[in-house]
């Protein structure tokens, strides 16, 4: 008979108002999971009510994880200050290049389209008449009528609150330049913050989050890298036919599909909007609708295909936790919600996976009994 002993569980009350066991367990989890779920309201409740902060904070860590690499590498011949300076300079001065390079082509396109755009409407009317959905003159007449009153009615709104509208403006601007005071002192300082950080917690504990904390940055520069081909991909197809149908300023709007791709939903949206308004004015609406097939086509496989692959090998992350933290982070947040689901579900999965791995080689090597981070 083995030395183990015997685990023997207490008679349980057989009477007819007896509870089930599996009824008991259920319950026992069930306001657990209410607990949890409560806390989980509270804690999104208040990231919301700082969102305001929050955002800059998230662009400055993005900016200093795509920047950090060529601040290291100058930090090696100079001092450090410079070198963020020379890096933030340069990073400055290739945008400010790059948006002169692409406003002419884009400024044409634009004062076409506001000479031209009585005769694209009549031309989309006469298509709508003549073309394969063969609609009354008088059914036209309406839809035109109705999107006019549409229009009018966004413009209004949008103007029905200017308060609303310049707090609006006062949070954007006095972000962007939050951000950009955070990106410098995290490439400046963060080696330095973090260090102070780690040296915050008990002794024992701090290589863990040292580890884990590199983890989580190392996964955010892969989600970069991530977004960077992914946004490539989509320029390259997307600027293709843009070429090969012949429309205008098909290279600054290739350009902007890539930056495109770091905001998702509204950048896809916006530089393929603007793609077929730009087709409609130039070439008309059977090119339009080409443009926004394309379009909508590429986005359809970079959003469920190529991004998902892609991350796995950046990030390692599996295509269905991509797609399920974009859809959970767009139905929580919104547009926001979409946009920082994936790296915060990245870094997440990176500093969880380096705690288990030192907690798992600690074990082995030193005992169960030896405290994580502690040498033996």
């Amino acid at each position: 008979m083995s030395d183990r002993a015997v685990e023997t569980r207490p008679a349980r009350d057989a009477g007819p108002w007896a509870v089930p066991h599996v009824l008991e367990r259920g319950a026992a989890w069930s306001w657990r999971i209410v607990v949890v779920a409560g806390a989980l309201a509270v804690v999104a409740w208040s990231l919301a009510r700082l969102s305001v902060v929050l955002i800059p904070v998230f662009v400055a860590l993005v900016a200093s994880a795509l920047l950090s690499p060529v601040v290291e590498r100058l930090a090696t011949k100079l001092p450090r200050l410079l070198a963020v300076w020379s890096t933030l300079l340069t990073c400055a001065a290739a945008v400010a290049g790059l948006g002169y390079l692409l406003w002419g082509p884009l400024r044409s396109s634009f004062d076409d389209l506001s000479s031209q755009w009585d005769d694209a409407i009549a031309d989309v009317e006469q298509w709508l008449i003549d073309g394969p959905f063969g609609l009354s003159a008088e059914r036209v007449d309406r839809l035109s009528e109705s999107a006019r009153d549409a229009a009018e009615r966004l413009g209004s709104g949008l103007l029905a609150e200017p308060a609303s509208a310049a707090r609006t403006l006062t949070e954007v601007v006095g972000g962007f330049f939050l951000a950009i005071v955070l990106t410098f002192f995290f490439l400046k300082d963060g080696p330095t913050m973090w260090r102070w950080l780690v040296d915050r917690v008990a002794t024992s504990r701090r290589l863990l989050l040292d580890d884990a904390g590199c983890a989580a940055f190392s996964a955010m520069q892969g989600w970069i890298r991530g977004v960077a081909i992914t946004g490539v991909a989509d320029a390259i197809l997307i600027g293709a036919a843009l070429v090969i149908l012949d429309v205008p300023a098909a290279i600054p709007l290739a350009v902007i599909t890539f930056f495109a791709a770091f905001l998702p939903v509204v950048g896809a949206t916006v530089a393929g909007g603007l793609a077929t308004l730009i087709a409609l004015v130039s070439d008309g609406p059977g090119t339009a609708i080409i443009v926004a097939i394309v379009v909508l086509a590429v986005q359809q496989i970079e959003g469920d295909i190529l991004m998902p692959l892609v991350m796995q090998r950046q990030v390692s992350l599996h295509p269905v936790v991509v797609l399920v933290a974009l859809a959970a982070g767009a139905a929580i947040a919104g547009i926001v919600g979409a946009i920082v689901a994936v790296p915060i579900t990245a870094a997440l999965s990176a500093a969880v996976s380096s705690i288990r791995s030192a907690r798992t080689q600690h074990v082995l090597i030193d005992g169960p009994d030896t405290p994580v981070g502690v040498d033996g």
